[in-house]
């Protein structure tokens, strides 16, 4: 069994991603973080999860993390993930990363968009975009993988097969899309 950990364990995508994982035959949820007081169980924060995983959420250091998974999943909001994602590469630990901290590989334009300065901009260049349409390749062999998110899936995955044919040209497209109250994350 491959022992997975999830950091920031108690948002909307860390929750999803439980669910997948618990109907995975190859996946062991050992550890879930949350800066939440007083280690709650899991369920107590997603009561859909209760019997399913009993598990607490604690406060950990990417080294205590990385002692107990194999894979580690970051749901952290942005700027979090760049601050546990070195220690935990260069403790041997695979990473995929759901934040937006590694899917830009130019620091200047991941901070004109998300107002922050990167800590960590040289592993940006070295992070595999994880759209498996296009890259699964490049995934499957990967020990460090930037999840990309929902508008920039839907929308390369609606023009890869256009630009790449010659039915679209790269230049003037203009994507108008629109995200529920889930996509603002929970706090």
């Amino acid at each position: 069994m491959t022992r997975v950990a999830i950091l920031g364990a108690t948002g909307y995508t860390a929750l999803e991603l439980i669910r997948i994982l618990l109907d995975h035959p190859h996946a062991d949820v050992t550890t879930l973080t949350s800066r939440q007081e007083g280690s709650p169980h899991i369920h107590s924060v997603h009561p859909s999860l209760y019997g399913r995983l009993d598990v607490k959420c604690e406060d950990l250091p990417p080294s205590a993390v990385a002692e107990r998974a194999d894979v580690v999943f970051g749901c952290l909001p942005h700027g979090a993930s760049m601050a546990a994602v070195p220690e935990l590469l260069e403790r041997g630990c695979k990473v995929v990363d759901l934040s937006a901290d590694y899917r830009l590989n130019d620091p200047d334009v991941y901070a004109e968009w998300y107002g922050l300065t990167h800590t960590d901009p040289e592993r940006t260049k070295h992070s595999i975009y994880g759209l498996p349409e296009l890259f699964a390749e490049k995934i499957r062999g990967a020990s460090f993988i930037a999840n990309p998110g929902c508008y920039t899936s839907t929308s390369i995955l609606a023009l890869a097969p256009l630009l790449v044919n010659g039915l679209a040209e790269p230049t003037g497209i203009i994507i108008d899309a629109k995200s529920g109250v889930s996509g603002a994350g929970r706090s």
